[in-house]
């Protein structure tokens, strides 16, 4: 089923929403944010959760909730034109769930942004 998407969209999937749990440097470099949206990026985090990050921040410690949301707002200030996000509200609590759909509101005006929910399929 998601196959049809692996060409053309960035996949950020909630129930691994971390690539690396190391710096949020690595996290910053692999989803291609220019240095300058850096700033910004963690800026919005900070506001959000109250948790202020830094490029050379170990994120590995963050709440999963608190993960979901980088990996949110990462695949929101990247380059990618076409986002699909999987599983995107496992982990969040109502507050950070309003916070994500406002801002998916804002970015889907300039990005194409689709949802699917998997669940658990075992």
């Amino acid at each position: 089923m998601l196959q049809m998407y692996f060409n053309e969209y960035l996949i950020c999937n909630a129930r691994s929403p971390l690539i690396s749990e190391g710096l949020l440097r690595e996290e910053l470099l692999l989803y291609n944010i220019a240095t300058e949206k850096w700033k910004e990026l963690t800026q919005e985090f900070g506001d959000i959760t109250g948790k202020h990050l830094g490029p050379e921040d170990e994120i590995g410690t963050l709440s999963g909730g608190q993960k979901v949301l980088l990996m949110c707002l990462l695949a929101l200030y990247s380059p990618a034109k076409k986002i699909l996000f999987i599983d995107l509200w496992r982990s969040l609590d109502e507050r950070n769930r309003q916070k994500i759909e406002d801002l998916l509101e804002v970015y889907s005006r300039e990005k194409e942004i689709r949802q699917e929910e998997i669940g658990d399929q075992t």
